[in-house]
């Protein structure tokens, strides 16, 4: 071999090296194509890989606080918006064109009666001055206290307030009395109702109502700014409730609307120091008696009996021990007791009764051996008997452990005791008597504690027998010789136990067949004997004209009451009372926390707003006061003033709020602006680095897979000679 031919060979050899570097760079060449930068490899920037690095560093450091300004900024505008609609509310709250200075004119209807031609009146509104809008019953019975042809006229407007004066419009001449009523107690205690009786010659009763038409708009208006309130203070941004605190996945508000229960139990009448007298109270399904015994001087010591024994934290025992004292208080002023609910949106039934000695009683327990009896020991006035007869709904309360269910060969029997030598014309006898069925509540299936039972009586019959004048003559002359058994001459309770048996034994649908015990001259007994194992329920009451007093009770409307909402804000980080946990006693410090935000290296800011503020709190407050105003026309302008007040603060404080707010929003924006340049600087800078002229790289890329190509079809053509060939 040759030295030249050596050196071909050798050239060869360099070719494939040269197309070997080629493609390596080609390589190169195609990543910076697409990539727009010239190397993944710090080591290919040289001195310029920490200047590199320290870009990359920075930028990556303000793409985070970018991020975490982008999520505030998104919780405080829409808590900038909830706030300024916020302070629209307010502005709709203090315009007089809202809501007036004064409730304006009541609106008194036609008076409707439903006494036989007995009552005849009207109404003077002229004369008359309201306090609140009312159903008001005006009844008419024989008065024990005054002269022959008297009536006891009692106004009543059905919230606590009553007034009764005496009045004979058949003496000569007339002894009509003033006919203005004063009430006293309740929401329309100072209400003057004038009254012109035209006529008045037996028992009646009329009904009549007020309205303030002045007040209904801006009652609707204040009842719907809790429900918008009650929405803004629920908004949701992404997925956090912008006024939850750091409970940030838990709706802050329930109902703005719920208050405490309050409902008053008014105790009416003359006679008192009476022994033997019992009164019964059903509250919440708790049944409580006092008893008189004769040495009482006012009505406050029977209704202060009743509260002590309802605040009492040993109550009865039911069939799982001893129950925890009710979850409301309650409080007595004068002739009145007043329930209040513990907590806004607890409900609680109530109902209330008078036994007098002089009239008759539901007390006895049944004869013979009781244990042989339906049920032992029963006695109706003082089981939950008293609160199903009135009642179709009840809050669930736990059945009477002591009930032996009847069968048909022990039906359940009841006993009534009438106690009393003499009746007077005018007395009201009444049996309540209905089916007594158990109710079986199982809506709770993940705790089955929580299902319970329950009974429940359907629709309870009344038996009312009322003694005229003309009974009155033939229970003292003849009795009832055809009844069974017969009712001598003079025997006043056999006379009325008589009456009331032949009413129920002539209803095809009673629960109970009626029997008749005497044992004059001063009692007799109905013995009420169930059908078959079908349970019943029975009670009793009387109007009797030697002992005319009364337990009524009624629950007040939403807000009439001054305490059925608080008018002081809580500090937090308590719980405010209309919070959703409120309930549940949390009272965690960290949940009413405000956020707090580095905006970059140096400068931080405080945003979010709890639903606890004190300025959202006096809103509602304020809002609620007001719907106190507006149910409470007699006390308008005092209620209305004081709510305008708070109002009025809440509106400064959500100002400040808001202010607060905005400063936020300038803030993150002013960051989110520099970090949005200093990134846009960087981006420069190492683009000044990393990055190539596409053009450039595109000339070159081409110019080195055109030389690639060459070179390849060189060494194509080489590689085809043959050795002979090739060596030549």
């Amino acid at each position: 071999m040759t030295i030249s031919r050596v050196s071909t060979y050798g050239s060869y050899l360099s070719m494939l090296n040269g197309i070997n570097g080629t493609s390596t760079s080609l390589a190169e060449l195609q990543q910076q194509f697409n990539t727009g930068i010239k190397s993944q490899d710090l080591s290919a920037y040289g001195t310029q890989a920490n200047q590199l690095l320290a870009l990359k560093s920075q930028y990556a450091q303000r793409t985070g606080y970018s991020s975490a300004i982008t999520t505030a900024t998104t919780q405080v505008n829409a808590t900038e918006t909830a706030l300024s609609s916020m302070q629209k509310i307010v502005s709709n709250l203090l315009s007089s064109a809202n809501i007036p200075a004064g409730a304006g004119s009541p609106a008194v209807s036609a008076v409707t009666s439903s006494s036989n031609g007995n009552l005849g009146l009207s109404v003077d509104s002229s004369k008359s001055v309201f306090s609140a809008a009312a159903t008001y019953t005006v009844t008419a019975v024989p008065s024990n206290s005054g002269k022959a042809g008297s009536y006891d006229v009692t106004v009543n407007d059905g919230m606590g307030g009553i007034s009764t004066k005496t009045l004979n419009l058949t003496s000569i001449p007339p002894d009509d009395g003033e006919q203005t009523f004063e009430m006293t107690g309740g929401p329309g205690d100072g209400a003057s109702i004038s009254l012109d009786i035209s006529q008045l010659k037996g028992p009646g009763s009329a009904t009549f109502s007020v309205a303030y038409p002045d007040l209904a708009a801006p009652k609707a208006l204040l009842q719907g700014a809790l429900t918008q309130l009650s929405s803004l203070l629920n908004t949701k941004a992404g997925d956090r409730y912008i006024f939850s605190g750091s409970r940030y996945d838990t709706p802050p508000v329930g109902d703005l609307s719920a208050t405490k229960q309050v409902s008053q139990v008014t105790l009416t009448g003359g006679t008192l120091g009476t022994a033997g007298d019992i009164y019964t109270m059903s509250v919440a399904g708790k049944q409580f008696t006092y008893t008189t015994t004769g040495s009482e001087t006012s009505m406050s010591d029977i209704l202060n009996a009743f509260a002590s024994q309802i605040n009492d934290p040993n109550q009865q025992a039911i069939a799982n021990g001893q129950t925890p004292p009710l979850p409301l208080t309650a409080s007595v002023i004068g002739n009145q007791l007043t329930l209040i609910g513990n907590s806004a949106g607890y409900s609680f039934n109530v109902s209330s009764n008078v036994y007098p000695v002089a009239g008759y009683q539901n007390t006895s327990t049944p004869g013979g051996d009781p244990t042989l009896l339906g049920y032992p020991s029963y006695t109706s006035h003082t089981d939950l008997d008293n609160v199903y007869s009135q009642y179709t709904s009840q809050l669930a309360v736990a059945a009477d452990p002591t009930a032996v269910p009847p069968t048909a060969a022990v039906p359940q029997i009841d006993n009534i005791n009438l106690n009393g030598t003499s009746v007077d014309v005018g007395d009201v006898f009444t049996i309540n008597m209905g089916n007594r069925n158990t109710v079986n509540v199982t809506s709770d299936d993940a705790n089955p504690a929580n299902n319970i039972s329950y009974d429940k009586v359907n629709n309870p019959t009344a038996y009312t027998y009322v003694m005229t004048s003309a009974d009155l003559v033939a229970m003292k002359t003849t009795g009832l010789p055809s009844a069974s058994p017969p009712v001598a001459a003079g025997d006043a309770m056999g006379y009325v136990a008589a009456k009331l048996a032949a009413q129920i034994n002539a209803d095809p649908q009673r629960s109970a067949d009626a029997t008749v015990t005497l044992n004059p001259p001063g009692s007799a007994q109905v013995t009420l004997t169930g059908m078959g194992s079908q349970r019943f329920a029975t009670t009793s009451t009387v109007q009797n004209n030697s002992n005319q007093n009364q337990m009524t009770a009624v629950t007040l409307a939403p807000y009439q009451a001054p305490g059925s909402f608080g008018t002081t804000t809580t500090t937090p980080p308590n719980l405010a009372p209309y919070d959703s946990q409120f309930q549940s006693g949390v009272q965690n410090p960290a949940a009413f926390a405000s956020s707090s935000l580095n905006v970059d290296d140096s400068t931080s800011v405080t945003y979010g707003i709890s639903s606890n503020d004190p300025a959202i709190q006096n809103l509602i407050i304020g809002i609620k006061q007001m719907l106190a105003a507006v149910n409470n026309p007699g006390n308008y302008t005092t209620l209305m003033s004081n709510a305008r007040s708070s109002i009025v603060s809440a509106q400064g404080q959500i100002r400040q709020l808001d202010a607060s707010t905005v400063n936020a929003q300038s803030v993150l924006g002013t960051a989110a602006t520099n970090h949005k340049n200093a990134m846009a600087d960087i981006e420069n800078q190492i683009a000044d680095i990393q990055n190539v002229d596409p053009t450039t790289v595109a000339a070159q890329l081409q110019a080195a897979l055109n030389q690639q190509q060459g070179a390849y079809t060189v060494a194509g053509k080489i590689a085809s000679l043959s050795l002979v060939n090739f060596l030549s």
